[in-house]
Order: C-alpha cells, then sequence, then structure tokens
C-alpha cells in the first residue's frame, strides 16, 4: 500500500489535509442546514435556496474532498511530482473564499450582487487546479485506465465551470440565455462528467487496495470509459439539436457506464482478500446500493417529467452515494496518510500502530448506521412530502457529521503524546 497511495512524488500531507480538513467542516454546515430546508420539499428542485445548499455542498465538500485526493494520487498515478505545489496552496484559499461569497450570495436575495465576486473567485481557483493538472499531464509516460480518466474529467471540469461563471453573471447581468439549458449543460458537465468520472478512475485505485484484490479483468472499466465520453457527447449534442432520440442514446449510453463500472467494482469487491464488512466495507455497500437507485430514480422521473422524483434523485446522489463513498474512503486514507508521516520513519526502532487503531471503529460504525437510517427517512419524506420526518432524518445526519470530524480529528492527533515523550527521551539519551 506504501508505494501505491504514498511515495515520494507525493505532496506535503499538510497540503491534503487542507482539503480534507476544509472538506469535513463544509460537510458538517451543510448537514445541519438541511433541516431547515424541509419546506422546500415541494418546491422546484432547481430552486434558488436548494440551489445556493447544494452548491454549499457539492464545492464545500464532495469537491474539496476530490482535490485533496487528486493531489495525493495523480503523482502517484502518474509516477511524476504535482506540477505546483504553491499552485495548490492558492488554490484552497481562493476556493475556500470563493464558496463562502457565493453561497451566500445565492442563498441570500439581499446579497445577489455579490455572486459574481464569489463565482470569479471559484471559477479562478478552478482554473489552477486544473492547469496544475495538465502541466503535470506533460511529463506523462504511463497511461492507466485511471490517468484517463483524470484527464479527461478534468476537461469536463473545465467545460462544467465555464459554463457555471457564464450562469453567475447571467444572473446579474441578465443575457438573456436560456437558463435550463445552461444548467442541464452544467450539471451534466461537473457531476457526470467530471465527479463520476473522477470517481470510476479513482476507484481502480483505492479499492483494490484497500480490499487487497487483484488478479481481476480491467475490461469492464474500459469500455464504461468510452461509453461515458460517447454518452455526455451526446447527451450534451442533443441538448442543442433537440432530436429526442439523441438525448436517449446519450443518457443509456451513461447509465450503462455506470452499470459496467459498478460491475467492475463488484469484481473487485469480490475478489477481496478482506472478506469481513468492516465500516469501510459497509459504506461501498450503502454508495453502490444508492448510486443504483439514484439511476432508477432518474429514469422514472424522466419519462413522468416528476420534480418530487428529481427532487429524491438528486438527495439519493448526493447525500447517499457521494456521502458513503467518500466518507469511506476517508476513514482509510486520513489514517494512512498520518501514519505514513508520522510513523513510516520509526519502522524497527519504536512500536508502530495498526492502521485500524488510528480510527474509532465502533464510532465509524454508529456513525455509518445513524447515516443509512438518516437517507432513508429522509428519502421516504420526500415521497410522502411529510416535512417533520425530513427534519428527524436530516437531524440524524447531522449528528453522524460530528462523528465523521471526531475521528478524523483523533486520527490526526493520534500518538503525538507519545511521539513526543520518544523524541524527548532520544534526546535525553544523546545528552
Amino acid at each position: 500500500m506504501a508505494k501505491q497511495l504514498a511515495t515520494e512524488m507525493a505532496p506535503p500531507f499538510v497540503l491534503v489535509a487542507h482539503y480534507f480538513i476544509a472538506g469535513a467542516v463544509f460537510y458538517t454546515i451543510t448537514s445541519f442546514l438541511l433541516p431547515f430546508y424541509a419546506g422546500e420539499l415541494s418546491s422546484f428542485f432547481l430552486s434558488p435556496a436548494i440551489a445556493s445548499l447544494m452548491h454549499l455542498y457539492l464545492l464545500g465538500f464532495i469537491m474539496m474532498i476530490i482535490f485533496g485526493a487528486m493531489y495525493q494520487l495523480v503523482p502517484v498515478v502518474l509516477e511524476i511530482p504535482i506540477f505546483s505545489k504553491d499552485f495548490a496552496y492558492i488554490q484552497f484559499y481562493l476556493f475556500v473564499a470563493g464558496i463562502v461569497v457565493f453561497t451566500f450570495a445565492l442563498g441570500i436575495h439581499g446579497y445577489i450582487k455579490l455572486l459574481p465576486y464569489g463565482a470569479m473567485m471559484m471559477y479562478i481557483s478552478m482554473l489552477i487546479f486544473i492547469a496544475n493538472v495538465f502541466l503535470t499531464y506533460r511529463r506523462i509516460e504511463l497511461w492507466s485506465i485511471t490517468a484517463k480518466f483524470i484527464l479527461v474529467s478534468n476537461i469536463f471540469l473545465l467545460i462544467g465551470v465555464s459554463i457555471g461563471f457564464y450562469m453567475a453573471l447571467d444572473l446579474i447581468y441578465g443575457f438573456g440565455t436560456d437558463l435550463v439549458t445552461m444548467v442541464t449543460l452544467h450539471i451534466s458537465a461537473t457531476i457526470v462528467g467530471y465527479i463520476l468520472m473522477t470517481i470510476m478512475g479513482i476507484g481502480m485505485i483505492l479499492l483494490p487496495m484497500f480490499s487487497l484484490s487483484h488478479g481481476f479483468s480491467e475490461k469492464s472499466i474500459n469500455l464504461a470509459f468510452y461509453m461515458v465520453i460517447a454518452g455526455l457527447v451526446l447527451f450534451i449534442g442533443s441538448i442543442f439539436v433537440k432530436i429526442a432520440a439523441v438525448k436517449f442514446a446519450g443518457v443509456a449510453l451513461i447509465s450503462l457506464s455506470v452499470v459496467l463500472a459498478l460491475y467492475q467494482m463488484w469484481l473487485i469487491f469480490k475478489g477481496r482478500i478482506r472478506k469481513q464488512n468492516d465500516f469501510w466495507a459497509k459504506n461501498m455497500i450503502a454508495s453502490f446500493f444508492s448510486l443504483i437507485l439514484s439511476i432508477a430514480i432518474l429514469a422514472v422521473a424522466i419519462l413522468q417529467n416528476s420534480q418530487k422524483l428529481y427532487m429524491l434523485f438528486g438527495f439519493m446522489l448526493f447525500f447517499g452515494f457521494f456521502v458513503f463513498i467518500i466518507v469511506g474512503h476517508i476513514y482509510k486514507i486520513l489514517p494512512f496518510l498520518v501514519w505514513y508521516q508520522r510513523y513510516s520513519p520509526l519502522v524497527g526502532k519504536i512500536k508502530v500502530p495498526m492502521l485500524n487503531d488510528m480510527v474509532k471503529e465502533k464510532v465509524a460504525d454508529i456513525q455509518f448506521w445513524i447515516t443509512l437510517v438518516g437517507v432513508i427517512l429522509c428519502s421516504v419524506s420526500i415521497l410522502i412530502k411529510v416535512e417533520s420526518l425530513f427534519v428527524v432524518g436530516a437531524l440524524m445526519m447531522a449528528v453522524a457529521t460530528l462523528l465523521v470530524i471526531y475521528n478524523i480529528y483523533y486520527t490526526l492527533v493520534y500518538g503525538l503524546e507519545e511521539l513526543k515523550r520518544y523524541e524527548q527521551e532520544k534526546k535525553d539519551g544523546s545528552n
């Protein structure tokens, strides 16, 4: 695992920690705001209030964690160092400031004029990230399937965030653009083109690593790679040519690509050496089921043109699939990076902990079940439109985020006192 996740090519741990800690904080803030949005269950699923919350969640939690993971994984996958660590720090602070200004302006109408400024900060920060990735790719020699996914996903990210920045300006200056068309382009390029493709790609590194699975075929994920690109191109093209058959073909190809990716993940999961369903395995299983349900709900929503089902699809995707797969991997990635930085130089000198020692497994397990029940309650409440049930489910999810924060803190401070004593004893011994 050391060779795969942390090498001399990887950036300093403190850089990745910036993104992971900020992502966890934004996740907690969003979760505690969620109960107050129970009254939005019957509204348009792309209302300004919901758009504000979703951007806070998408940008502050999901994108922040992905950016942090990418700075760790891109050098490892490509076997070359990231182009500029300084760019990564600049991006982080600019991104945080942009998120705060943008979501505040979008959520509180009286401050809507601040929207372009927040959008500009985020846009510049994402351009810095994309440039950092592209410049790193200049020296690539090994084109693995993960490397291909990351490159193409960043092209779609560039398209998605450019459209998003344009829409932010349009809301203020009124360019007369069809908002629904632009939102559709923005969502398809960002959610499917960047986030989903990135998860597919890095899943081929992280899942085999944490499950100790090997010897599996990669035919499914390779086919999924080309299918999702073709599907996105057709779907985006259908927005302009307005041919239903082209749109249907695009959606079908994207759906098939997700099915193939899930099949690939199942092959990896089935061949795992660690058969016990620990907190990581439970999160992975829940994330896979959430994604399958999301696709099924979206298909029905399109056929029935149901706002309620669109709302349920968005909730299941954002607070089901994304939460389970991201939180599950935080519990694996963060302890290893802390261990690698703190203990790898001390192997053979002192007794070093196991990775599982650096996570409170009972806390992680309780957090998983509370989150799962909360997601189920909120999903049912969206279907039957019972606001009180949504509040209960959302509050459960909010409490669960505190347990995630606790585990992150526990991992970050793990063994510090013992290491201080060891350094002091070593210093006293040398004297």
